[in-house]
């Protein structure tokens, strides 16, 4: 629903019922529309306005669960925003009674020598990270976009040559696109940024300046994306570009987590890997060497907390290549307990898709979390948790690996969330601390998908704790 017919509701809803209040109106929209985000971020703005803050954040969280949708990312925002005053509230309550304790015995002990001093911390200062090296400047751009089954030859290409025709009217250097057979349960002709193409239909070479076809190449039977020596170059620019998005997404998401914790962004990209339990992430990645760079550029003093998310365009750019038109997001990771599939979304974005064992019984719980703690080798007997966790949950729910394959696509678990080793080095890279978790039993948006290959930051022995053993619901 969009906001003009979310007011004309409101409208309609006030002269029916002339004595009820706004908040009435939002407790009756909620109950009427669970799945509008809209309703919900309204109903917890008009809670914190009361002061209600526990109501506030429960209808904040609701939305979360919603579609995407008007005020989706607001409603997120706002709750992130709560949590974080919630938190600064209980310290400077921890303070008060801190204070009150030393003033009771400063009384106590008035005669001791020397005065009771606080010492200030030293102000903190971020300074911009620049990137060693000179950027190569524009790269290769690539697009893969899904086409319908039912289309024939002639209907193919001159739908292809419309979308391309009226796609990215801002982009000036000729770019590629990668024709693939529809991916089910994903949009067409739209890019899929993190999709590894196996079977290709056509390829193109367009130039936006002269608004004219460089190249084509259309095959009669799908051609093999790995295999076919036409679609060389192309593999190297797709994997280069989609290499150098998945750097750029989990840099913003980790900065933008941290802000979300702290308030403040990191002095230094480095910051964000730092030693269990402040890992963030397990390094920084490097970019890919087609770009002349030896860091990614940071730019803090860039930052806007009106725009946080946003404005990380300006603080960490994408170097090279034109930003998605359909925006990157913050990272979520959402779990679909009826098809046991556990996805890696960046706004409208599928990143990464895996197989996922689940808890027996219902055991997992539904509901929306966040990633608490990030580990390295978790301790547990007979390494039943493989080679990575992430807690979700203080008592004892946590997304791990696993040394038992076999179970992977079943309900087996206490309540965790089991993966395949590859697969959880790779979530354990994308994720930071602070990242949304989502378990519930919405379908997953599309199946079945074709992940690119494997992006695993390494990680060290200062991510372990080797002194915890674990005992985690396995």
């Amino acid at each position: 629903m969009d906001k003009v017919s979310f007011l004309q509701e409101k409208s309609a809803f006030h002269m029916k019922y002339p004595e009820q209040s706004d908040l009435s109106f939002y407790r009756w929209f909620t109950q009427q529309h669970p799945d509008e985000a809209i309703g919900w971020y309204h109903l917890g703005q008009a809670k914190e306005a009361q002061g209600d803050t526990q109501q506030a954040l429960a209808a904040y969280r609701q939305s979360l669960f919603a579609k995407q949708g008007p005020y989706f990312n607001e409603a997120r925002d706002a709750y992130q925003k709560l949590l974080r005053e919630q938190k600064r509230q209980n310290w400077r309550n921890q303070a008060r009674l801190l204070l009150a304790a030393l003033a009771f015995l400063y009384a106590q002990f008035v005669f001791s020598p020397g005065p009771l001093q606080d010492a200030a911390p030293a102000a903190r200062t971020q300074t911009a990270e620049k990137p060693v090296g000179t950027p190569a400047g524009s790269q290769p751009h690539v697009e893969v976009i899904a086409v319908p089954a039912a289309l024939d030859p002639k209907q193919l290409q001159s739908q292809v040559r419309r979308y391309v025709e009226g796609r990215r009217p801002a982009l000036t250097q000729p770019y590629t696109v990668i024709v693939v057979p529809e991916v089910p349960g994903s949009p067409l002709f739209t890019p899929l940024l993190f999709y590894q193409p196996k079977q290709v239909k056509g390829i193109v070479q367009y130039n936006p300046a002269s608004r004219s076809v460089i190249s084509q190449r259309w095959f009669d039977a799908p051609a093999s994306f790995a295999q076919e020596a036409a679609l060389a170059t192309a593999r190297t620019d797709l994997a280069t570009e989609q290499q150098t998005l998945q750097h750029v997404l989990a840099l913003r998401n980790a900065l933008y987590r941290y802000y979300q914790q702290k308030g403040t962004l990191p002095t230094r990209l480095a910051d964000l890997a730092a030693s269990y339990p402040g890992n963030y992430l397990p390094q920084i990645p490097v970019p890919p060497k087609r770009l002349l760079l030896e860091s990614y550029p940071y730019h803090p003093g860039a930052f806007q907390s009106g725009a946080a998310w946003a404005s990380l365009r300006d603080v960490l750019p994408l170097p090279g290549y034109p930003e998605p038109l359909s925006p990157l997001e913050p990272l979520q990771v959402r779990l679909a307990q009826k098809s046991h599939t556990l996805q890696l979304l960046s706004g409208t974005h599928l990143v990464r898709s895996y197989p996922a064992g689940i808890g027996k019984n219902g055991s997992t719980p539904e509901g929306y979390y966040t990633i608490l703690q990030k580990i390295n080798k978790p301790r547990g007997h007979d390494n039943i948790y493989g080679t990575r966790g992430m807690v979700f949950q203080g008592n004892g729910y946590a997304i791990h690996g696993t040394n038992h394959p076999e179970s992977i696509g079943t309900s087996v678990s206490l309540g965790c969330v089991r993966l395949l080793n590859a697969a959880v080095e790779e979530l354990y890279s994308f994720v930071s601390l602070g990242t949304e978790f989502i378990i519930s039993d919405a379908p997953a948006p599309a199946s079945p998908w074709s992940n690119p290959p494997l992006f695993v930051l390494p990680a060290g022995p200062e991510e372990e704790t080797p002194q915890v053993i674990y005992t985690w619901l396995h």
